[in-house]
């Protein structure tokens, strides 16, 4: 079970990370803010790598929750064609989409999404990452990253 958000931080700047039921962090990635998040899913759903007790890291969660904004076409498809399991609220427009709609479960939904948010309410007391000292997006990735790693060996 992964859960999948894009997060905004500060103005220019979102953080999508990858989580685990724990709240750990599996992935982190930067992007701008002006780039809508669902354009991000599928480079981050590809660095996924969670490691097992023995063999190869998985690639692929067995079921994965995500905000409203990675409901797109692109990425429902992506996640049929490698046989993910996804829970995503439907985004509430006027338009219905032709088929039919995919089963949802909201109190499932509600309690890893609180899991996400607590990993956002820790990476929160890392105050170089909430505010942008950093130029370049490379070094604050890095700092992100680093933050993950404190988050990991608490």
């Amino acid at each position: 079970m992964v859960g999948f958000d894009g997060h905004k931080r500060i103005k220019g700047t979102k953080i999508h990370s990858v989580v685990t039921k724990e709240s750990l962090p599996v992935t982190v990635t930067i992007g701008s803010g002006r780039e809508h998040e669902g354009r991000k899913f599928i480079p981050v759903m590809e660095s996924i790598s969670i490691k097992g007790a023995d063999g190869r890291p998985r690639r692929r969660p067995k079921i994965l929750y995500a905000d409203t904004k990675y409901n797109m076409p692109l990425n429902i498809f992506y996640l049929d064609g490698k046989h993910i399991k996804s829970q995503m609220p439907e985004v509430s427009t006027k338009k219905r989409r032709p088929g039919r709609p995919r089963l949802f479960n909201k109190t499932l939904y509600n309690k890893v999404r609180s899991m996400i948010e607590r990993f956002y309410g820790w990476m929160k007391a890392f105050r170089r990452i909430i505010i942008r000292y950093e130029r370049l997006p490379s070094t604050y990735l890095g700092f992100v990253q680093l933050g993950c790693v404190v988050i990991l060996l608490r």
